[in-house]
């Protein structure tokens, strides 16, 4: 009989703790669902709103294009979004000339280049560095020191370029100070927001120019292009 009792007491007790953990589980799952909730919330960029892809223009067979005048105000959701929909974003100057580039496909590359000896370096490792790469052209990359965290560092990457601060990102210097995109506050830019398809590798050269060499599957890429107007 004590023996019954006994293991009764033992179940009712794994009973209880069963029905505490479960409990506190559910709790743990509230919280941070919550947490998530919140912190989606405070970032405005949440709700910025995805590029529509239906109101392009075709005018070739492969080539999908796109022209209005825009402000900066609507260059800046763009570039909060470049790295989570995996598009190219070009600033260009009044000549054509690019004054930065937002393309995470590229930016990756400059920084497995930038932490290679040169003489390990690829061809196409040197052309990048040779365009984005060298500190006194306006769209120098500082080695891309973002991609360590893309959207904690990517984002006050654009934070920098936008406002034209710098500061530390993953213990590199990135200084936009004198090249940033307020300054342009007042002007207008012509946007060209194209999709085309292609097959092969692509290569950047130094006037920012695509060729496409090698073989791979054909795939399709979005470049919006913000060029100011004079």
């Amino acid at each position: 009989m004590e023996n019954a009792t006994h293991a009764l007491y033992m179940a009712a007790a794994f009973l209880v703790f069963i029905s505490a953990f479960s409990y506190s589980l559910y709790m743990v799952n509230k919280l941070n669902t919550t947490a998530n909730t919140l912190v989606y919330r405070l970032d405005e960029t949440n709700y910025y709103d995805s590029l529509d892809l239906t109101e392009l223009i075709a005018d070739s067979d492969n080539t999908t294009n796109s022209y209005k005048i825009v402000s900066i105000d609507s260059i800046i959701p763009v570039l909060y979004k470049y790295y989570r929909e995996s598009y190219t974003v070009r600033i260009l100057d009044e000549d054509g000339e690019l004054l930065q580039l937002f393309d995470t496909t590229v930016e990756g590359e400059v920084m497995t280049a930038t932490n290679l000896l040169s003489s390990r370096r690829t061809d196409r490792q040197k052309a990048l560095l040779s365009l984005y790469g060298d500190s006194d052209k306006a769209c120098y990359m500082f080695g891309a020191p973002w991609l360590g965290s893309t959207n904690k560092d990517t984002k006050e990457r654009i934070d920098m370029y936008i406002s034209g601060d710098s500061g530390y990102i993953n213990n590199t210097w990135v200084d936009y100070s004198g090249n940033y995109l307020r300054q342009y506050e007042d002007r207008q830019f012509q946007e060209i927001f194209s999709e085309y398809t292609y097959e092969g590798d692509t290569i950047t050269s130094e006037d920012g120019e695509e060729t496409l060499t090698g073989t791979r599957q054909t795939s399709a890429k979005i470049v919006i292009t913000y060029q100011l107007l004079p």
